[in-house]
């Protein structure tokens, strides 16, 4: 059913359709990455994993971007591949995940076993619990998992891969096992979401990060019905369903009937050719270019105007087009955010706030 909110949260209030007095932003990996109190914590620690399986310090980071940032929801810091543990998977971070065993043959699906998301994965309820015991009641917080596809990419190919080759050959040489695989992860992606919102989400995210590598109709067999299953599984929980397909500009014409309350999109496709095909009161999230924030000042205000102007009087959630990239200047952050805040006032022409050092040198 269609989102609905009498929420004070202006990021809440435009997932349901509407308009806010201001409009609300985040930022994809906003927690950690650009943020030097991340930056100093992250160096205490071997592995990035001990603090994605700590909710004293998972629910310190996620706060961190609300608290110096100032934006108006905050993202649960764990990561794409927490979910497998909950079938039994192993990986560790080389710097990013590398799975021991990859799923390639139908033999290799006997090495997924069911366990409880509790037992498995309680420390991300427990991060979720703390978070929103710490948010202000207008900042939202989201709550995220891997779409079934980009997770079977994790599963297939073992790490992250440029072209999803193996995956993809899959997909041809033997769809009945794709099929089997993605229908078990998309029961695992729904019960996920559903845990989170039961332990204080106020809106989910599923991210579609591989789905770019598939042609229409790999995407319309292999990926979307899987997609409209979680949606479908969250239906009566009451939160925002928001969906992120990286590098699909060419599958735009079949996004709208994925199930999502609000489509989030990267920085290939404008907002306002989206916009022309849906609904009025629908809502979309995105979708300035990460590296625009490298640019100069004059151009940064340019770029953010660019995605101001297309999104004018349309319910819409700022964001980046993907991740903030950890080398991006944190005074930039700081002028996104505030330009964006003060686009409903008339005073965003004229927004040129004083950088101190640490601010300029990120």
């Amino acid at each position: 059913m269609p989102y609905t909110t009498s929420s004070s949260s202006p990021f809440l209030q435009a997932c349901a359709g509407q308009v806010p007095s201001r409009k609300p932003i985040w930022l994809m990996r906003q927690a950690g990455r650009i943020l030097p109190a991340y930056r100093q914590l992250r160096s205490q620690y071997q592995s990035v994993s001990e603090l994605f399986d700590s909710p004293e310090l998972a629910s310190r980071i996620t706060l961190m971007p609300v608290e110096q940032l100032g934006v108006d929801a905050a993202i649960l810091f764990t990561d794409l591949v927490t979910p497998l543990k909950a079938l039994g998977v192993h990986y560790r971070y080389q710097p990013g995940p590398v799975l021991e065993r990859p799923i390639r043959h139908r033999s290799d699906m006997q090495t997924l076993t069911a366990r409880s998301l509790d037992a498995s994965l309680n420390h991300v309820l427990e991060t979720v619990r703390r978070v929103r015991a710490g948010l202000p009641p207008e900042v939202a917080l989201i709550g995220y998992a891997g779409a079934p596809f980009t997770l079977a990419a994790w599963l297939v190919e073992g790490q992250a891969t440029r072209d999803l080759s193996v995956l993809r050959r899959l997909l041809f040489c033997n769809p009945v096992l794709a099929h089997e695989l993605l229908e078990r992860l998309a029961v695992l992606a729904a019960e996920f979401l559903q845990a989170q919102i039961e332990a204080g989400a106020q809106a989910v995210q599923l991210f579609d990060t591989s789905v770019g590598m598939l042609g229409p109709v790999h995407f319309r067999e292999f990926a979307l019905p899987y997609v409209c299953r979680v949606f479908e599984q969250l239906d009566t929980a009451g939160v925002p369903r928001i969906y992120f397909p990286l590098a699909a500009p060419h599958l735009l014409p079949w996004l709208p009937p994925s199930g999502a309350d609000v489509l989030s999109l990267d920085w290939r496709t404008p907002l306002d050719t989206l916009y022309a095909r849906l609904d009025p009161a629908f809502p979309l999230q995105g979708n300035l270019d990460p590296c625009a924030l490298f640019a100069p000042v004059a151009q940064l205000d340019q770029a953010i105007d660019a995605v101001l102007a297309s999104a004018a009087d349309r319910p819409h959630i700022f964001n980046l087009g993907h991740g903030v990239l950890p080398d991006t200047p944190l005074a930039q952050v700081r002028r996104l955010v505030e330009r964006v805040h003060n686009s409903g006032t008339g005073a965003a022409g004229n927004q040129t706030p004083e950088l101190s050092g640490d601010a300029a040198h990120g």
